[in-house]
């Protein structure tokens, strides 16, 4: 029995990722076709069928198969805004949000942030590295009534009986 296999998918403005966990695939019996509209992946145990949200460029796209899953890198037709979700039509129940490939909108064009100018901040001592030991100039450590240390004044009490 064929049967849909378990995927994630995740965008850029200007690709679709998609990848497909199916172990030991082997390549020479599977069959892949993508169209500017539509996507079909069809292998001995799985097959997964469904039409783009929006156009993609299927000269510019790419898969690569693996041990256990097969990556798609589809090249969007027009860079813009994100697609509301992979697919037209119904719900893939395979399908999930790849969130370790995920970026947003505003995050895409910072693949990599600037730490350079992190290194000089002044946090106003509020790590305590360069702070005095707060011990060595206490003016209030006056005794409190009633609270003794242990040893500190036996030899009173035992006069007073």
């Amino acid at each position: 029995m064929v049967k849909a296999p378990d995927c994630k998918w995740s965008q850029r403005s200007d690709k679709v990722m998609l990848t497909l966990n199916v172990p030991n695939l082997d390549a020479a019996k599977t069959n892949v076709n993508i169209t500017e509209t539509a996507f079909s992946f069809k292998s001995e145990d799985f097959e997964l069928k469904f039409d783009f949200f929006g156009p993609v460029n299927p000269a510019d796209s790419k898969w690569n198969v693996g041990a256990r899953d097969v990556q798609f890198v589809f090249m969007r037709k027009e860079a813009g805004e994100y697609w509301d979700k992979l697919q037209k039509g119904s719900k893939i129940l395979t399908l999930k949000v790849d969130w370790d490939k995920w970026k947003d909108e505003d995050e895409q064009n910072n693949d990599d942030m600037d730490m350079s100018g992190f290194d000089n901040f002044d946090f106003g001592g509020g790590g305590g590295g360069d702070m005095p030991d707060s011990d060595d100039d206490d003016e209030d450590d006056d005794a409190i009534p009633g609270l003794e240390e242990e040893g500190s004044k036996p030899d009173e009490e035992e006069e007073k009986k």
